[in-house]
């Protein structure tokens, strides 16, 4: 059985104001996804992704088709919201995958 032990926040942006407020706070567990480096603004960039697994809720359903609003927040780091997987869509659990922006 998964322990979903790891604190986070999800947020999202209001599309008028721009301002980010709290949408719901969750436990997961949580698992690096990838990273890599890449040369940006004359200065190397290091970029990691986490995922996400939470237990499902139906206040989940508004990241499924459009997530570019949504973001994590997880020890002090802000996650822009990438993919969404309920896995055949049974209600069971949903993977989160975040890409570290700051």
């Amino acid at each position: 059985m998964a322990v979903y032990d790891k604190p986070i926040t999800i947020q999202v942006q209001d599309l008028d104001t721009e301002q980010w407020g709290d949408s719901l706070h969750l436990h997961a567990l949580v698992n690096k996804t990838g990273g890599g480096t890449s040369y940006d603004a004359g200065a190397d960039q290091y970029h990691v992704s986490l995922t996400f697994k939470v237990r499902y809720c139906a206040a989940l359903d508004d990241l499924r088709y459009s997530p570019q609003p949504f973001r994590v927040l997880y020890r002090g780091h802000t996650f822009k919201v990438t993919d969404y997987d309920d896995f055949m869509e049974q209600h069971k659990e949903v993977k989160l995958v975040g890409e570290l922006y700051e």
